[in-house]
C-alpha cells in the first residue's frame, strides 16, 4: 500500500489522558474506560480517541508498551480542563505541526504506514520530536470490521 505523507497543523486541544505503560492488548479497553471517565465527569468528547506511543518501534515490543490514551474534550467556558478525572489528568495539547499519513485497515498492518512517516521525515531533513500519535477515526468502538478501520498516524518533527 502507498502512503501519502502531509505536513498538518494540529490545533490546540483540551484532552484527558491516562498515561502508560500498559499492554497493547488493553488499548481498546483503556479507551473505553477513558470515555466512561469523561461521561462520569460530564465532559463532552470533542474529537476522536487517540493513543500516543513513546516507543518508535513498530510493531511494539512484547509486554507493557509506553503509550498514553487521550480523548479530546470540550473545555469549560473559562477554557479549563479538570486536573483529575479518575486516574486521568486534564491537559491542553498545544498547537503543533506533524507529518501525517492515513492507514486503512487492521491496526496490526500499520508497519508500512509507520515506515512511510519516518522515511518522509528523513527525506526532508527533519528529526522526529515526539511520540507518534494514532488517531482512531474509525475502529472497534464503531462496530466495523478491521478492514474498515481508519487510523491517522501523526509524527511531530523539528527542522
Amino acid at each position: 500500500m502507498r502512503y501519502d505523507v502531509d505536513v498538518v497543523a494540529v490545533p490546540a486541544t483540551a484532552a484527558i489522558v491516562i498515561p502508560g505503560p500498559a499492554p497493547l492488548g488493553e488499548l481498546a479497553l483503556r479507551l473505553r474506560h477513558l470515555h466512561e471517565l469523561a461521561a462520569a465527569q460530564g465532559l463532552v468528547p470533542a474529537g476522536r480517541p487517540m493513543a500516543r506511543f513513546h516507543d518508535r518501534e513498530w510493531p511494539p515490543p512484547a509486554g507493557p508498551v509506553a503509550y498514553d490514551v487521550l480523548l479530546p474534550v470540550v473545555p469549560d467556558p473559562d477554557d479549563s480542563v479538570p486536573d483529575r478525572v479518575g486516574e486521568a489528568t486534564g491537559t491542553w495539547l498545544p498547537l503543533h505541526h506533524v507529518l501525517e499519513t492515513v492507514h486503512y485497515g487492521p491496526h496490526e498492518a500499520m508497519h508500512d504506514a509507520y515506515a512511510a512517516l519516518f522515511e518522509a521525515c528523513a527525506a526532508v531533513g527533519y528529526t522526529p520530536s515526539g511520540p507518534v500519535t494514532e488517531v482512531y477515526e474509525r475502529g472497534p468502538a464503531d462496530g466495523v470490521a478491521p478492514q474498515e478501520y481508519v487510523t491517522r498516524l501523526r509524527l511531530p518533527y523539528a527542522r
